[in-house]
C-alpha cells in the first residue's frame, strides 16, 4: 500500500503520491507533478492581489492541479484581515467551482473560517493542513465537516495532534510532511502509534481517503 503525502514544500519527497503546494508562478506548474496552487494569506500583496487571483484562477484545471491552496486566514500576521477574507473567499469558490479539495492555513481564526464555510455553502472538501489543535476547535472543525491533515506535531509526544488525532474520523484524516525536514514515513509512524493501528491499515485508510477526496491519484 502506498505512503500519500498530501501537502509538502520539498520536490524531494519519497512518498508514493505527494501533492506539492505551489504558491507563486502559477503558470509554470510542474507538469510531471501532482500539486496545489493557491495564495497563502502571508503572501497577499495588496498591490497586485487581483493580478494573482486571475493568474490563480487560469490554472485550476490544469490536470496536475489536484487541490486548491494553501491558502486561508492567520490573526498572527500584519497583512489586513479583511483583505485575507476576501482573498480566502475568491479560492474557496475557485475550488467549488473546480470541484478540487482546499487546503487551508488557519491560525487564530477559525470561527472565521467556520463562518465563511457556512455563508458560502459550499460542498467542496476542506482540509486544514498542518492540524494541532485542542478538542473544542477539532469538535467545531468535524460538525461543520471539515477534514484534517495531521504532520511533524504528531512527532511530539503531548502536541495537541498527538492528544487528539485519535478522536478524529479516520475517514476525516490525511497526512503530511509540509516544510518539516522529515520523512512521510515517519508521520505515519507516529499516526500509527497515536491511532495504534497497524501502519499497513494506515496506509490502507488514508489512501482511501486520497482516492474519495482528490480528483488523480
Amino acid at each position: 500500500m502506498k505512503f500519500v503525502d498530501v501537502h509538502m514544500h520539498s520536490i524531494n519527497s519519497v512518498a508514493d503520491i505527494s501533492v506539492l503546494n505551489v504558491h507563486e508562478k502559477f503558470n509554470e506548474i510542474h507538469s510531471n507533478r501532482l500539486v496545489s496552487v493557491g495564495i497563502h494569506p502571508w503572501y497577499i500583496n495588496e498591490n497586485n492581489y487581483l493580478s494573482d487571483l486571475l493568474l490563480l484562477e487560469q490554472s485550476i484545471f490544469n490536470k496536475n492541479v489536484v487541490a486548491i491552496g494553501e491558502c486561508g486566514l492567520d490573526k498572527l500576521i500584519d497583512i489586513d484581515f479583511d483583505l485575507q477574507k476576501d482573498v480566502f473567499k475568491q479560492q474557496l469558490l475557485m475550488a467549488e467551482k473546480a470541484n478540487k479539495p482546499l487546503i487551508v492555513h488557519c491560525v487564530k481564526a477559525f470561527d472565521d473560517l467556520i463562518k465563511i464555510k457556512k455563508k458560502l455553502k459550499v460542498a467542496v472538501p476542506i482540509i486544514v493542513h498542518g492540524y494541532n489543535n485542542n478538542e473544542i476547535i477539532s469538535k467545531q472543525l468535524l460538525e461543520n465537516g471539515f477534514y484534517f491533515s495531521f504532520g511533524k506535531a504528531l512527532l511530539i509526544e503531548n502536541s495537541n495532534a498527538s492528544k487528539i488525532i485519535s478522536s478524529i474520523p479516520i475517514d476525516r484524516i490525511f497526512l503530511e510532511t509540509d516544510d518539516a525536514d522529515t520523512s512521510i514515513k515517519s508521520i505515519f509512524e507516529a499516526a500509527s502509534n497515536r491511532l495504534d493501528v497497524k501502519i499497513e491499515d494506515l496506509k490502507k485508510s488514508i489512501y482511501s481517503n486520497y482516492k474519495k477526496i482528490f480528483i488523480h491519484e
